[in-house]
């Protein structure tokens, strides 16, 4: 019997894997930047490969949420928060990611799976 390789998987699979990609692509860079403010580089990695191994472990489950990167941004936040021992703080990660990493309101609001008026008022009140 013929062994299969990756360009004969059925249409689905591949279509949830080429989702997946997509989706890693685009979140991982601002994911390893907001780690790697609160983490050393090593550590910074290390939360990027669990986050992105937990959503690809049930990406099913992540695509049917609400606001799949909204809860992709909530167990990346989590686990970082959890190796520094603070707490999650939507207003200074969203006041780091603008000031510090120097992402665009539209960026942060599709990076955190928020709205964009949502992140300028986190904004708002954070500079306050």
């Amino acid at each position: 019997m013929p062994q299969r390789t990756p360009t004969h998987r059925k249409p689905a699979v591949r279509m949830l894997s080429d989702a997946f990609q997509a989706f890693y692509e685009f979140h991982r860079p601002g994911y390893l930047a907001y780690a790697a403010a609160h983490l050393s580089d090593d550590e910074a990695r290390i939360a990027v490969t669990h986050t992105f191994s937990l959503i690809a472990a049930d990406w099913p489950q992540t695509v049917t949420q609400p606001n799949p990167a909204a809860y992709a941004w909530d167990l990346h936040t989590h686990f970082v928060t959890a190796r520094t021992g603070t707490h999650n703080d939507p207003q200074q990660d969203t006041l780091l990611l603008y000031e510090r990493l120097h992402l665009t309101i539209v960026r942060i609001a599709a990076l955190t799976g928020t709205e964009p008026a949502a992140v300028a008022a986190l904004l708002a009140a954070a500079q306050r």
